[in-house]
């Protein structure tokens, strides 16, 4: 009776004690570790299939060579060699347009003084023929104010400083010299109208300035031919001064032209 009081005794003992944790349940500190285990499992993944991703995004979006971006993206850096020449060919062409212009703009002047001169020395050539010591009429003072004007005019294109190619400024500081002679010229004509005593040694310097004006109109027009030639105008014959001047060639106007004037 005893044994089975024992017995029953402790049945309800354990029956009412709490079982006993198992000995394998993580505690606290498991569990954390665990959880970092995972994240960085996560970031070790992300570290390798990102860039994994962009390279295959970047390699299906490329496109092919024949595109506007790959093409420039295959074109090599321009150099700085490249460059400087690039920067030498468009000043080059600036140079030569610029040159072209004045060339076409000296001819074309050079042939209106022609006009506006020429009756200036045949009229001198009257008083004072080319070649000969005579001495012929006089022109009137209505005459000598005349071309003391068209001398003036002449005289300020000529005072304007242009540059261009070393051509075209021979063949402008020519012309310059030849007007500025027959402005000379002029002045000197018109002292010897206004005073008879000192008339015979004016009119005679006058003889001299007017062949030192023809020598240099005759280079100015020469130098024009030969840059007229150059930028490709061909022949241009602006007309001599005087019954004396002689044209640079017989050559028809524009033979030799390469371009359009």
């Amino acid at each position: 009776m005893a044994k089975r009081s024992d017995r029953r005794t402790r049945r309800q003992g354990a029956a009412a004690a709490p079982p006993a944790p198992a000995s394998n349940a993580p505690g606290p500190g498991s569990a954390a570790y665990r959880t970092r285990q995972f994240w960085l499992g996560v970031l070790a993944a992300a570290c390798l299939l990102v860039p994994a991703a962009v390279a295959v995004a970047a390699i299906a979006g490329g496109g092919g060579d024949d595109e506007p971006g790959a093409a420039a993206s295959a074109r090599p850096p321009e150099s700085p060699d490249d460059s400087v020449q690039r920067e030498v060919e468009r000043l080059q062409k600036a140079t030569q347009t610029r040159d072209k212009e004045q060339v076409k703009e000296l001819t074309d002047k050079a042939r209106g003084f022609a006009d506006d001169f020429g009756p200036i020395v045949d009229s001198v050539a009257r008083t004072v023929p080319p070649g000969s010591e005579e001495t012929g009429p006089l022109a009137s003072a209505a005459d000598v104010r005349r071309w003391s004007r068209t001398m003036r005019a002449a005289g300020g294109y000529f005072r304007e400083t242009v540059s261009g190619e070393t051509g075209t400024n021979v063949a402008r500081g020519a012309l310059a010299a030849a007007v500025g002679s027959l402005g000379e010229l002029v002045a000197t004509y018109r002292l010897a109208l206004a005073d008879p005593s000192p008339r015979a040694a004016l009119l005679e310097r006058v003889r001299g300035q007017r062949d030192v004006a023809m020598r240099a109109w005759q280079t100015g027009t020469v130098q024009l031919d030969a840059i007229n030639i150059a930028v490709g105008y061909g022949h241009q014959h602006v007309p001599a001064l005087g019954a004396g001047g002689l044209p640079p060639d017989d050559l028809p106007e524009g033979t030799g032209a390469t371009g359009t004037p």
